[in-house]
């Protein structure tokens, strides 16, 4: 047998036969399905340009380059000022009708009360000052003087005007130096009073503001 031969082993006649080929020396394909895939393939690269990455017929890249240059086209050289940002401007339009009539913004300086508790006034200690009705404000404070340098005043208060309770966390001393008393509270209670704790001579004012 010459070395040039070569057999293959027929599968339907269970013979051996020599395997040719043609005067190029190339084989003959005879399988369908061999033919149809590489027929497939030869249609498929017949498109393909020698550069494949600017093919025209790239048809899905060409697509989305036209869905975005569209896109593009209706924005301006400024993005954040273009006209056709309607949903932002829709929410900017939203907004400033919300807020609309909800912000008052006043300069005016708290409403202020003040009046006296006892002007040069001969008091001995116990004695009470006239009530005050705080209602309409929210801070008040006191402060005057007392002819004994170690004397002070106590605050009541009062939800009625009626039953007065003392505030043991508002009692003001005076300063031993000159007699001179100051202090201030937040008006819980509608109504209030000042305790005069030692037998002196007062001078108290008191001044009450939002």
């Amino acid at each position: 047998m010459p070395g040039s031969v070569m057999f293959v082993r027929d599968n339907v006649n269970h013979k051996n036969k020599v395997l040719e080929v043609d005067g190029s020396n190339q084989l003959s394909v005879k399988d369908a399905i061999a033919q149809s895939s590489l027929s497939n393939i030869d249609s498929a690269c017949a498109n393909i340009s020698s550069d494949q990455a600017t093919a025209t017929n790239q048809s899905t890249g060409n697509m989305s380059l036209t869905n975005i240059e569209s896109s593009v086209a209706n924005l301006t050289s400024d993005p954040s000022t273009a006209t056709l940002q309607t949903a932002a401007n829709l929410s900017l339009s939203n907004i400033d009708t919300a807020l609309a009539g909800t912000i008052t913004v006043s300069s005016a300086a708290p409403a202020r009360t003040s009046g006296s508790l006892a002007s040069a006034a001969s008091k001995t200690a116990g004695d009470l000052s006239a009530s005050v009705d705080g209602n309409s404000h929210r801070k008040c404070a006191i402060f005057g003087s007392c002819s004994d340098n170690s004397g002070s005043v106590k605050v009541h208060i009062s939800h009625d005007n009626v039953n007065f309770f003392e505030d043991n966390m508002a009692q003001y001393y005076a300063n031993f130096s000159n007699g001179h008393i100051a202090g201030h509270f937040d008006i819980n209670a509608r109504y209030f009073k000042v305790e005069f704790m030692d037998t002196a001579t007062y001078t108290l004012e008191y001044a009450m503001c939002d």
